[in-house]
């Protein structure tokens, strides 16, 4: 039996280090785990994602950019302010805590959606061999894609629109991906079947590596 796994995120971009076959590996539903697993790939994505709030996008791949002019104009004084004050902390953006460089969920939504396991909008179901993951917020997909606005409005005539910048939610990033392929290997070594590489580029550095993937 051979299972070939590929992964993408929602804007299609493929994963092609996990383009791989498990060779006679049989029942391989143990990879993939439950939602709520403390040590599976569920864990690994939560703390991912955790890793991507609090370095800004930049453990996933380029940085989240900071708040723009109209954000600033008309969105940071409202955040201040709700916040208790003080100026906008290292690590504020989509963060809605007086602390953004805590673990900690505390009132937030968009947050523990993605980075609490419990976390009822905490996505991560598995149906064969397809698995989603990411949050059941419907405005993240705003942030994620760079789509959508908010208005803000001033008495009963003045309106001011602000587009939702660009801030990617769902790339996979390299630790993460490390990660898998290494959960990967081993799942399949534990079951006597062996990994290998389908495309030419990652055969070549599977060779270079004695001939593993992901296993020490």
């Amino acid at each position: 039996m051979s299972v070939f796994i590929k992964m993408t995120n929602n804007a299609n971009d493929g994963v092609r280090v996990l383009e791989v076959a498990i060779r006679n590996a049989g029942d391989w539903s143990v990879f993939w785990g439950t939602k709520t697993d403390s040590n599976g790939v569920s864990n690994d994505w939560a703390n991912s994602r955790i890793d991507m709030f609090l370095s800004q996008g930049a453990s996933t791949g380029a940085r989240w950019p900071n708040y723009n002019a109209l954000e600033k104009k008309y969105y940071v004084p409202v955040k201040r302010w709700a916040l208790g004050g003080g100026p906008m902390q290292q690590g504020s953006v989509l963060r809605w805590s007086a602390t953004p460089q805590s673990r900690s969920a505390g009132r937030e939504r968009l947050f523990p959606s993605m980075c609490v396991q419990s976390n009822a909008q905490f996505i991560y179901t598995v149906q064969g061999n397809m698995v989603t993951m990411g949050t059941g917020l419907s405005y993240a997909s705003n942030h994620d894609q760079g789509t959508g606005s908010w208005t803000r409005k001033f008495g009963k005539t003045k309106r001011v629109t602000i587009p939702t910048p660009k801030r990617p939610l769902t790339r996979f990033g390299d630790p993460f991906i490390a990660k898998l392929r290494d959960r990967l290997g081993k799942t399949a070594a534990a079951m006597g079947g062996k990994v290998g590489i389908v495309d030419a580029q990652y055969a070549a550095n599977f060779k270079l590596n004695g001939g593993k993937i992901g296993l020490a």
